[in-house]
């Protein structure tokens, strides 16, 4: 009987054991399923606020609360580094990126993407490894060569950027991009024939491509096909409207090559209208007027740049001629001057400030200016004439006579101007 009773208390208590594993067996599936399920839907949750909303902060907090749950979880990592590449913010990026390729080693798109943010932040030689470790995951991934392209563009090893982009387009023939990359590349590489034809490529893909018209303008000019630049730079400017000001700058130099001088100023004048603030485009419709004789106007462009920018270069030089050009020879001294503490050793503005004094009859002055010109440059003709002349004019003719002595070593024409000055 002792023993019955064991058998029966030793089944009895294998029975209650058995049903404690079983429901702990039964329970702790379910909430592993449970879990999961939760991190999934908050994952397509996240998702969508991202891809669909552009809700990026709410979006962050969706996938911050599943790394709470999963710390594990590489696709939130992911996600992060996507709302962090969204924002600008490539090195918090990256690290996301990184996380998650730890966690799945033949993360694709973390790979991709990772490689995208090191372009960003110039660390060329970590995107060319992210980008190959991208293709060697899926060697049919165009996008991944198109990246690597860029890579190496940016690294200026153009036939393994041109392999790269060419590699992309066997995969996929119909995409913009990749016959841009091409095209820069052989632009580059000075294959400009090559890159005419993979530029219209691209635009026969994209019709209001901008940039692809404005690097096509741009082989142009360096062509001196300049009537076919200004027409792609016009294309361009039409469809960049935000770098339009730079863009009819570079058609304003175009048409200062031909001597065009009033459709540059037109260029410029649209430069301008774009950007108020332009001062290169001031100044050269300071130049252009000038040699439309349009005096006013080129007072004006030149009184432009001073106001934007007091230290601009031969800003004052060039205006001061324009004074005197006028008349205004009192201004064109005050100018000049300016021009002269700018650069205090350019001969030219001695010799300009020189010639005002002596259209103001100031020969004194003149002469002082005459010999600071011939200090900087001992050989500069005019002013040895301009100093003979204001000798001259202040009764000091010996001194004339030694400035023509000097004159015949240098210009003997000149010096026989001076001499019939000083024997009329």
């Amino acid at each position: 009987m002792v023993k019955n009773r064991f058998f029966n208390f030793y089944h009895i208590s294998i029975f209650f054991l058995f049903m404690v594993i079983s429901s702990v067996l039964i329970c702790f599936p379910n909430s592993v399923l449970a879990e999961n399920q939760s991190i999934e839907a908050l994952y397509f949750q996240g998702v969508h606020l991202l891809e669909n909303e552009n809700k990026y902060d709410e979006a962050l907090n969706v996938f911050q609360k599943i790394l709470n749950i999963n710390p594990d979880y590489p696709q939130a990592h992911f996600q992060i580094g996507e709302i962090h590449r969204l924002s600008n913010q490539p090195r918090k990026a990256k690290i996301y990126y990184q996380n998650a390729i730890n966690l799945k080693s033949n993360y694709l798109s973390a790979y991709y993407n990772l490689g995208l943010v090191e372009l960003e932040l110039e660390e060329y030689s970590n995107s060319l490894e992210s980008f190959k470790e991208t293709i060697r995951i899926d060697p049919e991934y165009p996008d991944a060569h198109y990246g690597l392209g860029l890579t190496y563009l940016k690294l200026e090893q153009l036939n393994q950027a041109i392999d790269s982009f060419q590699q992309a387009l066997l995969l996929n023939p119909d995409d913009f991009q990749f016959q841009y990359g091409l095209g820069i590349s052989y632009k580059q590489a000075g294959e400009y024939q090559e890159a005419i034809q993979a530029l219209n490529q691209a635009l026969a893909l994209k019709p209001d491509f901008g940039e692809a018209f404005y690097e096509l303008g741009l082989i142009y000019r360096a062509l001196e096909q300049y009537t076919d630049a200004v027409s792609a730079l016009e294309k361009a400017a039409h469809y960049l409207p935000e770098q339009s000001d730079r863009i009819y700058y570079k058609i304003g130099m175009i048409y200062q090559k031909l001597e065009r001088y009033d459709q540059a100023i037109e260029a410029l004048e649209k430069a301008t209208l774009n950007n108020e603030k332009f001062t290169d485009a001031y100044y050269y419709l300071g130049w252009f007027y000038n040699q439309k004789a349009q005096y006013d106007q080129a007072i004006e462009a030149y009184q432009k740049v001073i106001a934007l920018n007091p230290g601009y270069p031969n800003v004052y030089y060039n205006l001061g001629w324009v004074y005197n050009e006028t008349e205004q020879y009192q201004k064109a001294v005050e100018t000049f001057k300016e021009a002269i503490k700018q650069t205090p050793d350019d001969a030219d503005a001695h010799y300009a400030l020189g010639w005002s004094y002596g259209k103001l009859q100031d020969y004194e002055q003149a002469k002082k200016s005459f010999q600071e010109t011939i200090r900087i440059q001992p050989d500069y003709v005019y002013a040895h004439y301009g100093l003979g002349i204001a000798y001259l004019s202040l009764g000091e003719r010996n001194s004339a006579l030694e400035e023509y002595k000097i004159l015949k070593e240098l210009d003997n024409e000149i010096a026989n101007l001076l001499f019939d000055q000083i024997y009329p």
